[in-house]
């Protein structure tokens, strides 16, 4: 029976976890994408997802080259064992990386290093533990916002759900608005994190990783793209490659992608380790059932 053309949606950082490579390892197309990761980055990506330790696939170095090579190498392994062209695709965070070179718009070498020159402006850029990101789970958006009245430096840079948001920041105004709010929320905290992601501390970034990146030259995706910051559809080579490259400063509005996906109706399914976005997607519309392709065929 022939496979229905999915969406698919690719997660970000977070997912990374000891044994998310298991099954993987026998196919060629995902140890062609973690060898070129490796070679790219000097890191140990694939002794790292297969033993560990933990604390070391999560540095900041690591976590997001690993997603990124997993979700990619899982998308050309399911590629050439048959499955078709997506209707679309989009990413939460840096999973649009992952979308980008799954479309073609840019090879994996190009997005490895995005990631590298993010990392390395962020470190040139912001004294170690200064800045992040705090998490707030089942408290209003209203009640948030109103919470971060006085709070100049807090930037709302997350809408993944109704009622599920991040905030940027430096740490001790984030630790003040954590502090505000723990009592009302499900679950707040600080995420660990050592950027202001989506947010407008990291646009002054921006003309330096633009420059780093000027050799690269964008083709046409392979199948439309999906914002993760309004949700529109992205056809185009130049404009599909300036979204990958400003997604830091943008921030992300998951409730937007959720109606882009609704509009499209097509079957969903996550490219990568967890069920990140699975999750995300249920929390805003209950309706909606994401298949997972992180199991090995």
């Amino acid at each position: 029976m022939d496979q229905p053309a999915c969406t698919l949606l690719f997660p970000g950082q977070g997912t990374e976890a000891v044994g998310m490579a298991a099954g993987w390892e026998a196919h060629a197309p995902w140890r062609e994408a973690l060898a070129v990761a490796e070679a790219r980055t000097g890191a140990p990506l694939r002794q790292l997802m297969a033993e560990g330790p933990l604390e070391a696939l999560r540095a900041q170095r690591c976590a997001p080259y690993a997603v990124l090579a997993h979700s990619v190498g899982i998308y050309r392994t399911r590629r050439a064992l048959g499955m078709p062209l997506p209707v679309a695709a989009t990413g939460h965070s840096m999973g649009f990386y992952s979308a980008l070179v799954a479309a073609e718009v840019v090879p994996l070498e190009a997005a490895l290093e995005l990631i590298t020159a993010v990392e390395d402006r962020c470190e040139a850029t912001f004294a170690p533990g200064s800045v992040g990101m705090a998490f707030f789970i089942g408290v209003p958006e209203l009640e948030l916002r109103q919470a971060m009245n006085g709070l100049p430096e807090a930037v709302l840079s997350n809408r993944n759900g109704k009622a599920q948001f991040t905030v940027s920041g430096p740490v001790a105004v984030l630790d003040e608005l954590v502090a505000a709010l723990q009592p009302k929320a499900m679950k707040a905290g600080l995420l660990p994190v050592q950027h202001p992601l989506h947010g407008p501390h990291m646009a002054p970034l921006l003309p330096a990783i633009a420059r780093r990146l000027s050799a690269v030259a964008p083709a046409p995706p392979s199948f439309p793209l999906i914002s993760h910051f309004d949700g529109r559809l992205i056809t185009g080579a130049a404009a599909a490659w300036d979204e990958g490259l400003a997604s830091v400063a943008l921030p992300v509005d998951w409730l937007q992608v959720v109606r882009r996906l609704q509009a499209l109706g097509a079957p969903l399914a996550e490219c990568g380790c967890g069920r990140q976005l699975a999750s995300l997607t249920r929390w805003a519309d209950r309706s909606l059932e994401v298949a997972s392709l992180q199991g090995a065929p």
